[in-house]
């Protein structure tokens, strides 16, 4: 466990990481979200649903995941998730919990939640995840599936679009550790500490990026600002995408710090790969 030197560090570094339609439309439930669970045993995940006001039979399904939250128990992946259905028609936008993680009500998701140090995106981690992704796709008939993913939950999303190839048509990456070995050892220079260096089960993103499939499209951001997740880690990983001929998008926003999740940019990008 980290020891309370070291959390007391990485507190000062680590903020809250945090249609075309020819078919009929049909009214949707009203703003409450619908929580419940998706899968059984260790993947056993928490999801909070928002649906746009009006949805034809095969709606665009968003998954949203959040980040490492070394210090907070997350739900601004369910902020962003009612954000976007509020303002995008024909949308079924889901809040995840990962695996391992406690939200402010409680809810706790199966599954190992890891030190927040690079160590939870784990083959064990993406597959819970895309079971869930697979579950939700055919629960709600998608048309189409995007993911949009903050820190490591962006990580995790990179790791998804490769290792489950197709599961997902676009994916948008915000404060991507997208090295993480560099990451790891950027942190390292931050905070100090033996833990950075302790072996992971991790999948880094550019391990698994020769498989993502070229018709997926993914958006890219970055604060110029950020301390935690550099943007040279986001523009390493773009350029990867593109020498796979992957349709890849990256901006990088003036003065965004990490924590850039909830901002209008976001929901913005999003809303472009809705389409």
């Amino acid at each position: 466990m980290l020891n309370q030197l070291l959390l007391a560090f990485l507190a000062a570094f680590l903020l809250t990481s945090c249609h075309q339609a020819s078919e009929t439309e049909k009214p949707a439930a009203p703003a409450a979200p619908a929580g419940e669970w998706v899968g059984t045993g260790p993947q056993r995940l928490w999801t909070q649903t928002y649906r746009s006001a009006q949805l034809t039979d095969h709606p665009t399904l968003l998954l949203v995941l959040h980040g490492d939250a070394p210090f907070n128990r997350p739900a601004y992946q369910y902020a962003l998730a009612r954000q976007v259905a509020q303002a995008n028609a024909n949308v079924v936008a889901v809040g995840l919990l990962r695996p391992g993680y406690t939200d402010p009500a409680g809810h706790q998701s199966a599954g190992e939640r890891g030190e927040a140090t690079g160590d939870n995106y784990t083959p064990a981690v993406i597959d819970a995840v895309a079971a869930a992704l697979t579950t939700l796709k055919a629960r709600y008939q998608a048309g189409r599936v995007v993911v949009a993913g903050h820190s490591g939950g962006a990580a995790i999303t990179a790791d998804l679009l490769g290792r489950h190839p197709g599961l997902a048509d676009a994916a948008l990456l915000a404060s991507c550790p997208c090295n993480v070995a560099a990451w790891r050892t950027h942190m390292k220079r931050q905070v100090g500490g033996p833990v950075w260096d302790l072996p992971t089960q991790s999948i880094s993103p550019e391990q698994v990026v020769a498989r993502i499939p070229a018709a997926t499209r993914v958006t890219l951001l970055t604060g110029t600002a950020d301390t935690i997740a550099p943007p040279a880690l986001t523009k390493e990983y773009y350029g990867r995408l593109q020498r796979q001929g992957i349709s890849a998008k990256l901006r990088e926003l003036p003065a965004q710090g990490h924590d850039l999740f909830l901002a209008k940019d976001v929901q913005q990008e999003v809303s472009q790969l809705l389409k």
